[in-house]
């Protein structure tokens, strides 16, 4: 770090920075921090200074970001949020206190256990706030999830991604076969496996998901006919088609009937499926963390 630069910039406008690019408009950004405007545009004035750049441009009546401000708008959000933590600190938790706790979450295990998680933190402390991240396009490897830890409250993962870390087990699920609930076919054979069109789910970089794998390691070639990512939307493109996929019997179980796939059984078992709730050490003795991994323990 350039401690002079560090020492030039007061950290209070940090916040007014975020509320500019959040809000992209100098009066509403005062607003939304409580400030005057002319205190905002100060605050931009300086802003532009420190990075020589002009941060907020206006284009056809309205303010775009910079490609520098763009840039910067994540690495922003992840500080602000830091040194708010930071300011924040208690020995206790504080239920009457406004807090955001972020996760990283897939949007399966998300629709199934998310909206409860918020509804128990509503309760207890209803100045809380639950921000949720989608893990896909981030690489899947123990590097960037331990990395990904840092920055975040915690992140719901299958076991075999996140090593050294503690954990509070969220979710048993199964892999499954699954095809059209109009589907007339009692079960599935290999032969049927090897000739159907496929419906397949990726993950990160496009890797399949590791139910697929399995399917893979038993000798079947899958001809693949439509690849999503993530498992939500399988549902809307295995309906009334005589595709097959391999999706979690959860989803099913929860949202079949509505979207009209079902379970079938196949040539051979799929494995089973634990997902985790995980989060780094330096979490692990705040009382706000604390807090919410109870929260998350209750889930399981």
């Amino acid at each position: 770090m350039d401690q002079l630069q560090f020492r030039r910039l007061d950290l209070n406008l940090l916040y007014s920075f975020d509320a500019l690019l959040r809000e992209r408009n100098v009066s509403r950004a005062a607003e939304a921090i409580g400030v005057s405007q002319s205190v905002m545009s100060a605050a931009l004035g300086r802003l532009r200074r420190h990075y020589g750049d002009e941060l907020l441009v206006r284009h056809r009546g309205q303010y775009d970001l910079t490609p520098l401000a763009r840039q910067l708008r994540p690495a922003l959000v992840d500080a602000v949020q830091g040194l708010g933590r930071v300011v924040s600190a208690r020995t206790t938790f504080d239920p009457e206190s406004a807090q955001e706790f972020t996760v990283v979450c897939g949007e399966v295990v998300g629709a199934l256990l998310l909206p409860g998680l918020r509804r128990r933190m509503a309760e207890d402390a209803p100045l809380t706030t639950l921000r949720i991240l989608d893990p896909h396009g981030s690489r899947r490897d123990h590097q960037a999830a331990e990395s990904l830890l840092e920055s975040v409250d915690g992140v719901f993962l299958p076991h075999g991604w996140v090593s050294g870390m503690e954990s509070i087990d969220v979710l048993e699920d199964q892999w499954v076969f699954a095809v059209a609930a109009s589907d007339p076919t009692a079960r599935l054979t290999i032969d049927d496996l090897d000739r159907r069109p496929w419906l397949v789910a990726t993950v990160g970089d496009g890797d399949l998901v590791r139910g697929m794998h399995q399917v893979l390691a038993a000798g079947v070639r899958p001809r693949i006919d439509v690849r999503v990512a993530g498992s939500m939307a399988m549902p809307f493109f295995l309906r009334g088609t005589d595709r097959v996929a391999v999706v979690g019997r959860r989803l099913i179980e929860e949202f079949g009937d509505a979207m009209g796939v079902r379970e079938i059984p196949g040539p051979f078992e799929l494995e089973a499926l634990k997902t985790a709730f995980w989060w780094h050490p330096s979490r692990h003795e705040d009382p706000s963390h604390a807090w919410f991994r109870s929260l998350v323990s209750d889930l399981s």
